[in-house]
């Protein structure tokens, strides 16, 4: 059971092609569409270098802010879209999550949407 006062951990499972919800170190979901809100973006440069180094993925990039709703990937709900920007994660361009026009770094946002498209985030909450 996720506990909705505190914070979750969203990673984007390749092998499973979904994102999975962490929570206390434990995964307690997998979804096809994530929403968070008061979102920070996080790189482990530790674990991007090893990953370099070895050619091998690994967790080491995330996001980590308050889960607003997920749809599981046997669910045929689905979030809607969310308008905004988009952002990316490539560690071997950059050591950061990125702005998908611009490139430039994006560390937090107010609300982000992670789905079958993509990622995007926007400040404004009105854009939901």
């Amino acid at each position: 059971m996720i506990d909705h006062d505190k914070p979750v951990r969203v990673i984007h499972n390749w092998k499973h092609d979904c994102y999975s919800i962490l929570q206390n170190g434990r995964l307690k979901a997998s979804a096809r569409q994530v929403r968070l809100s008061d979102v920070e973006f996080c790189v482990r440069e530790s674990g991007r270098e090893r990953m370099l180094r070895n050619q091998r993925r690994n967790i080491h990039a995330y996001a980590i802010g308050h889960l607003l709703d997920f749809v599981h990937p046997d669910d045929d709900r689905d979030l809607g879209g969310m308008s905004g920007r988009s952002v990316y994660y490539d560690p071997y361009g950059f050591a950061y999550f990125a702005d998908k026009d611009t490139q430039a770094p994006v560390n937090s946002a107010r609300i982000v949407q992670f789905d079958e498209r993509g990622v995007v985030y926007s400040d404004l909450v009105s854009e939901l």
